[in-house]
């Protein structure tokens, strides 16, 4: 963890795409030295993390960002590259969240073919439990969290600077010290190491076969409502007694597959997938958004095009044809200058 070769090689991943940024540039002027004294302030245990700049975002529902100095951001890449490699392979292959490989495209496809097995390609019907953690990164606990990566982890060192890092950022709760900032890279492992006591709960102790989980927001399918309904009081009551988690009671919904299956930013039918109409809401404003400051000189068309194709790349994994085509007609005729 505290090589140099893997140092270097770990600010080459955290500022590949930044180095236009000004905190990037400020560290990398005199990066060799920066770099050697972390690695000292790691080895010798004077390694401290500073205080998180905080600020909101709408995605669409307000979020808290914190965001760490550049020399902690790059512990935390550093941290982030060892963890992984050990943890991934002990994951579930239905753990979507932040792996390579994986991702909401694959779990659209995934649930997909959940579906056509449950329902039998439609001779039965199919039933979808959706459920969401209540505040899930304010409210992951510190100690609880460190217990599971003290089982897999045994250096004292390594595991000193990992809870350095988790100590970073918390509030004070009922049961001890919780929260892991949205933002840092060690979230995202951080976050699938907690719930995965969660995923092993469902696959192996209720034996539930269909089962997806992005993050925090988790569904299992079933051919009977009533025994998806069965499941609920198990899974709060796993979740509140060994990992201090409730389920958001607003965003626990059971629906009938021809009333379509919310998931990750799609509807999924039988036949067909459709973007969600939030989404599609997001995605036309952000596109707007995007051109006017194209046209005002604040963006390159390279960076418009590039937003462009992703917002098209996400649309391609629905049937969302019309759509498609109306975005492409509208920015074609606005670049080519006919309405400058």
């Amino acid at each position: 963890m505290t090589s140099l070769i893997h140092i270097f090689e770990c600010w080459d991943q955290y500022s590949r795409g930044k180095r236009k940024r000004q905190d990037i540039q400020c560290f990398e002027r005199d990066l060799e030295n920066n770099i050697f004294q972390l690695q000292q302030d790691l080895i010798t245990h004077q390694y401290q993390h500073s205080t998180y700049d905080h600020f909101y975002v709408s995605d669409p529902k307000q979020r808290q960002i914190s965001r760490a100095s550049v020399r902690d951001r790059l512990v935390h890449q550093i941290v982030y590259a060892i963890l992984t490699p050990i943890f991934d392979r002990k994951f579930i292959f239905h753990s979507l969240s932040s792996r390579l490989g994986k991702g909401t495209h694959t779990g659209v496809l995934l649930l997909h073919r959940m579906i056509r097995k449950v329902s039998m390609n439609g001779k039965q019907s199919c039933y979808a439990l959706k459920m969401d953690i209540k505040r899930f990164f304010d409210t992951v606990n510190h100690q609880s969290l460190k217990t599971l990566i003290r089982k897999n982890i045994g250096d004292e060192n390594a595991l000193r600077i990992i809870e350095v890092i988790i100590d970073s950022f918390k509030v004070k709760g009922p049961q001890g010290d919780m929260g892991i900032p949205l933002g840092n890279a060690t979230s995202q492992i951080f976050a699938n190491i907690y719930l995965h006591e969660l995923d092993n709960f469902i696959k192996q102790k209720l034996r539930e076969r269909y089962y997806l989980r992005y993050c925090d927001d988790f569904i299992i399918l079933s051919c009977n409502e009533n025994h998806l309904k069965s499941l609920i009081p198990h899974i709060q009551k796993f979740l509140y007694q060994h990992l201090q988690l409730e389920l958001h009671p607003k965003k626990l919904i059971i629906r009938k597959l021809n009333q379509g299956i919310d998931f990750v930013g799609y509807v999924l039918f039988l036949k067909h997938k459709l973007v969600r109409i939030r989404t599609k809401q997001r995605m036309k404003k952000r596109l707007k958004e995007v051109y006017e400051n194209y046209l005002q000189g604040k963006m390159e068309s390279v960076e418009l095009d590039q937003r462009l194709q992703s917002y098209l790349g996400i649309l391609s994994h629905a049937n969302e044809y019309k759509l498609s085509q109306a975005i492409k007609n509208a920015y074609w005729v606005r670049k080519s200058g006919i309405f400058d």
